[in-house]
């Protein structure tokens, strides 16, 4: 099982997640990718569009995309739709819409762990090196393994399903974060290995240029509890 994002009590609570997101993954991920004026950026994923829209604001031309139609039907309500900023249903294991080398990002910001199937995550992989160019970026991230493994922290605590380990692709956990108005909200992940995720990296002809262990900047809000350990991890992997 994994978090249903066409839930709408859900979809209001994680926009508040997004807010402190911006320091830890939208940011440091922005800053990965550079100079994106005029680029052509596909954002596998996209959710709340919140980060499509701080590419598209960068100068970048962006396609978003998402297996939820609520997501979907919220960016286009939220955004305004033109040449430069696009969204639209579609699943990343398979962008037949576009053709080969088609873009100079792809990224999938907190993906994985919503994908049930270790197939499917293949078949991303393969579909994001397809249609980048050679030598383009891309960009995934994921929670922390150290982050994942820490059973109980200030505001958030995982609950491991039944026969979880951490060397078992498909280990299934929840993610409890108390948000700064003290709700709870509960992600319902799917775990993968970073050694299967180099595995197909290297299937799909791309390799790892760089890794962020997220952490809060200095100008994060105090509302935000700062972990002292990272929550996420980003990798920047490049086509070749």
């Amino acid at each position: 099982m994994v978090t249903n994002y066409r839930d709408e009590k859900f979809l209001k609570k994680y926009q508040i997640k997004t807010e402190e997101q911006w320091y830890t993954l939208y940011r440091p991920i922005i800053q990965m990718l550079g100079n994106l004026e005029g680029k052509r950026v596909l954002d596998i994923g996209c959710g709340s569009g919140y980060l499509s829209y701080e590419l598209f604001k960068q100068g970048a031309n962006v396609v978003g995309i998402d297996i939820s139609d609520k997501w979907i039907e919220f960016c286009k309500e939220k955004y305004t739709i033109n040449e430069k900023l696009n969204f639209f249903l579609a699943d990343g294991k398979d962008l037949k819409m576009f053709e080969n080398e088609n873009f100079d990002a792809v990224i999938c910001n907190m993906v994985f762990l919503n994908v049930p199937k270790k197939t499917d995550v293949r078949k991303i992989f393969n579909e994001a090196s397809r249609v980048l160019k050679k030598g383009a970026d891309f960009i995934f991230s994921d929670l922390h393994p150290i982050c994942l493994m820490t059973e109980n922290m200030p505001t958030r605590f995982q609950e491991y399903g039944r026969n979880f380990s951490y060397f078992k692709d498909g280990s299934e956990y929840n993610a409890n974060i108390r948000l700064p108005n003290g709700e709870i909200i509960t992600f319902k992940n799917k775990h993968w290995t970073l050694e299967t995720y180099t595995k197909f990296l290297e299937e799909s002809s791309m390799n790892i240029y760089r890794i962020i262990e997220s952490q809060y900047p200095k100008d994060t809000p105090k509302k935000f509890y700062k972990y002292n350990i990272p929550e996420y991890i980003i990798f920047h992997c490049k086509k070749f």
